[in-house]
């Protein structure tokens, strides 16, 4: 289902936000916010309206008849996505939620609707994070005894749901303990094997370096070349280590890798279970706090 992005206010209110300092000599009360508004056009119209208070009456009344048809046709498309969803038809009945949602966003069910669709009907708990906002505007519209009502049909199985994801986040967390305190031994002894080897050919690469360097000055000193070949071999033979060196400590490295992630917990397959039913957990425990708050 597609999620959209509805932005409506509840029965018609504005939320203005307070911005900016007061004009010399306005000052607010503690608990007051003070809203300078401009004079925009519109409002000077409004004022020099001379219309009769029929029509001034007339035109609230239709109004309210526009909010009406409004309000009735948000609750037919409301029922008919209650039908598809019994139905079984999740997409269809999610689009009539929403587009309940977009004719009259004040009420909570539409909103409500779009969250049991994604999650059909708090069972799958990750289609949550895709209905975030409707989450937050149906919590948010309910009144006390919406809550309640939600809270005793919803929360019994919540919590049995949420107590057995704990149960099974325990169990798997004591399998990754078992599971890396297995492998301890072998991570940690090709640790110090790699790390060996990386110690011994970083030794002999800087032997036959340092070897070559100190032969250099007495090239030219001997007559014969045997000191040239000796640099040379030395230089060849240090070249040579380099390369074993970096191999070895790129070896090195991983082991070391694998040592530091052996001793954090959560890191072997199961432990990633462990931390996928903790995740789930604390997510149910939050929606049956939703549902409780008072």
């Amino acid at each position: 289902m597609e999620e959209r992005n509805l932005e409506l206010d509840d029965d018609g209110k504005i939320r203005l936000k307070k911005s900016g300092a007061l004009p010399d000599g306005e000052s607010a009360d503690e608990d007051e916010i003070v809203i300078r508004v401009p004079d925009f056009a519109g409002f000077e119209e409004e004022e020099k309206d001379n219309s009769s208070e029929e029509e001034l009456l007339r035109r609230s009344a239709q109004r309210e008849q526009q909010s009406s048809e409004r309000r009735e046709k948000a609750e037919k498309l409301y029922l008919e996505a209650e039908q598809l969803y019994a139905k079984g038809e999740l997409d269809a009945a999610g689009e009539k939620y929403l587009d309940s949602a977009a004719l009259y966003g004040a009420d909570w069910k539409p909103w409500f609707g779009v969250v049991r669709v994604q999650t059909k009907d708090f069972t799958e708990f990750t289609g949550i994070y895709e209905c975030e906002q409707a989450y937050d505007k149906a919590f948010r519209r309910m009144k006390p005894e919406d809550r309640q009502a939600l809270a005793e049909k919803y929360v019994p199985e919540l919590t049995r749901k949420a107590d057995e994801c704990g149960k099974l986040s325990e169990e798997y967390n004591k399998k990754d303990v078992i599971q890396r305190e297995s492998e301890r031994p072998e991570i940690a002894a090709d640790f110090r094997k790699q790390l060996r080897l990386f110690i011994v050919f970083t030794i002999l690469f800087a032997g036959f370096l340092v070897a070559a360097i100190a032969l250099v000055p007495f090239v030219r000193s001997v007559p014969n070349n045997s000191i040239l070949i000796a640099c040379i071999l030395c230089f060849v033979a240090a070249l040579a280590l380099f390369v074993a060196v970096c191999a070895f400590l790129k070896r090195f490295l991983t082991a070391n890798h694998r040592r530091s992630k052996n001793l954090r917990a959560g890191t072997t397959d199961v432990g990633d279970k462990a931390r996928e039913y903790a995740e789930t957990e604390e997510l149910i425990r939050s929606i049956i706090d939703d549902l409780t708050k008072e």
